[in-house]
């Protein structure tokens, strides 16, 4: 048999691809003997619904199977069977989430987490729109007054710095990220090294930042779409100044 597998780090050393064959005679256990059965699957969300299905199929065909448990097989051989009331074999059945076991809930508190952050940022982020846009509109009082007096509406005052507002917005992000993804890409040029610590929760020998176009582009329409949004309530309060009032303000 011929394996070719991509090194992942230090996770490469906990795991080994065998033969059968090879494997039943180093552990000296039959061809009846049955064990585990692990599914990785290329849409893991469907793991479950087919593990469901096999378990049925195998019990059909006078297997005994185990119980689903969301667990690591090295897991259940601790902890489940031997404290289990039966003799003998059983089949177990696992998904590749069965087996991440409390690394995915490790995973699921980091985004948690960076989800708690990123809306802390956002909420930074607002407060220095509005205060960045309360002091432009200040500072140009004495225009939006002017071309409240020569006849432009409200409602265009308003867009007009909705507008201006939205393409900076668009700029900054556009600019910030290409900026991300040429720091990015040049630490993945230099091949930085990992200790063995982290290479176990990011399954990589060397930093390496995963660039996706897609998710990019809608990070920056997201920020953009932020600053629009902070900006409204400023942006009305200018459309509604009075002309003559506006025109004098001073400072």
């Amino acid at each position: 048999m011929v394996v070719v597998a991509k090194n992942v780090g230090l996770l490469s050393a906990f795991s080994a691809f065998v033969q059968h064959d090879a494997l039943r005679t180093l552990y000296g256990i039959n061809a009846s003997t049955t064990g585990a059965i692990h599914l990785y699957l290329k849409d893991p969300a469907a793991g479950p619904a087919v593990a469901a299905r096999l378990r049925q199929v195998l019990a059909r065909e006078g297997w005994r199977v185990m119980e689903p448990e969301a667990q690591p097989y090295w897991m259940k051989l601790m902890q489940t069977v031997p404290s289990a009331d039966w003799t003998g074999q059983k089949l177990d059945v696992t998904t590749a989430d069965d087996e991440m076991g409390q690394f995915k809930q490790f995973i699921l508190a980091l985004r948690v987490v960076t989800g708690l952050l990123v809306t802390i940022l956002m909420i930074v982020v607002v407060i220095g729109i509005l205060n960045t846009l309360a002091i432009a509109i200040r500072e140009r009082t004495r225009e939006i007054g002017t071309l409240r007096a020569i006849g432009m509406q409200r409602g265009k005052v308003r867009w007009l710095i909705l507008l201006e507002t939205g393409l900076l917005g668009v700029v900054g992000s556009a600019a910030g990220a290409l900026v991300a993804t040429g720091v990015a890409l040049g630490l993945n040029a230099l091949g930085i090294g990992l200790p063995e610590a982290m290479q176990i929760f990011l399954a990589q020998e060397r930093l390496t930042f995963l660039l996706d176009p897609r998710a990019i582009v809608a990070e920056v329409a997201f920020l953009s779409a932020v600053t629009v949004v902070a900006s409204w309530f400023p942006a009305r309060r200018a459309a509604r100044l009075r002309p003559v009032t506006a025109m004098h303000h001073v400072g």
